[in-house]
């Protein structure tokens, strides 16, 4: 692994929306192999973030790598892709871009950047899911996770299966697929990968870790909403159709209480706040004059 950096770790992140609506279990699979190719390669991952390689050599690299791997037991997608490029259209593979996108990204070290392409493979599981059902399929995946790493936690022998280090990765995935039988596509996929490749992490915590990126995703689906009094069913309702129609989708209203708001209510959906609070108002007024 390269030499400790100066910078703070953070993680490295895009955002998926660009690619959400079309996200399916394909690309985060695709995510996910990608990734294995650069853990088991330091050369690799020396190149893809050393900070003195300009951003654009090391997307091209990204680009050369992944890009020329195509399907070809799949005839039709092959002359698909081949009339796309003769006519100069060609469809970006969202997995290539989702990855070239993180590469751009000057990392503090070489494990950052494959924890962020780990995190960008769980967020298209999600927003899978999310398009297969939406705030309930999603509410459902992280259940089917928090059941996962419960009956882990709960038996040695199971820890210990996972734990053995002569089980292959497909022996444990197989493990995996027989203790959730009934596991969505989605949950199939970030459980096993979990006990499969869990790239040093215990399988239970990295578990938690993917239901707390699903989790994550889901907030985009709750209305968040502070209010200084109580309000009537119908103000409820007509609140619960203005969002849905600013938000395009069916949002599930959670609502709580605040006096100290004094009036108006405050509404957050996913990280966007709107404040129509007089709290928040007062606030503003205050910074103007100087208060």
């Amino acid at each position: 692994m390269a030499e400790a950096s100066n910078e703070p770790y953070r993680p490295l992140t895009v955002d998926i929306d660009r690619w959400a609506s079309e996200a399916n279990v394909g690309t985060a699979k695709q995510l996910f192999g990608m990734l294995d190719v650069i853990d088991g390669n330091g050369a690799l991952r020396r190149a893809l973030t050393d900070p003195s390689r300009a951003a654009d050599d090391r997307v091209k690299l990204v680009h050369r790598l992944f890009g020329e791997r195509t399907h070809k037991s799949d005839t039709v997608e092959a002359v698909s892709g081949f009339v796309h490029r003769l006519l100069g259209n060609e469809e970006q593979d969202p997995a290539i871009e989702i990855v070239s996108e993180l590469v751009k990204q000057r990392s503090a070290n070489e494990r950052q950047l494959g924890d962020g392409i780990e995190r960008t493979a769980v967020m298209m599981a999600a927003a899978a899911a999310e398009n297969r059902g939406g705030l309930n399929a999603m509410e459902s995946l992280v259940d089917e996770l928090i059941q996962f790493k419960n009956t882990v936690d709960h038996s040695e022998e199971i820890q210990g299966a996972f734990a053995d280090s002569r089980a292959s990765a497909g022996a444990k995935a197989q493990l995996a697929s027989r203790l959730m039988p009934n596991a969505s596509e989605e949950g199939a996929l970030l459980t096993q990968r979990a006990v499969s490749e869990p790239r040093g992490a215990l399988p239970g915590r990295l578990i938690e870790r993917f239901a707390e990126v699903v989790a994550d995703r889901q907030q985009r689906w709750i209305a968040r909403i502070v209010t200084s009094r109580p309000l009537s069913h119908e103000q409820l309702e007509k609140l619960r159709q203005s969002l849905n129609a600013l938000y395009q989708r069916d949002l599930k209203l959670a609502v709580e209480v605040d006096r100290s708001l004094i009036g108006g209510l405050r509404v957050q959906v996913g990280e966007e706040v709107i404040d129509g609070s007089v709290t928040h108002r007062l606030g503003q007024l205050q910074q103007r004059i100087g208060a």
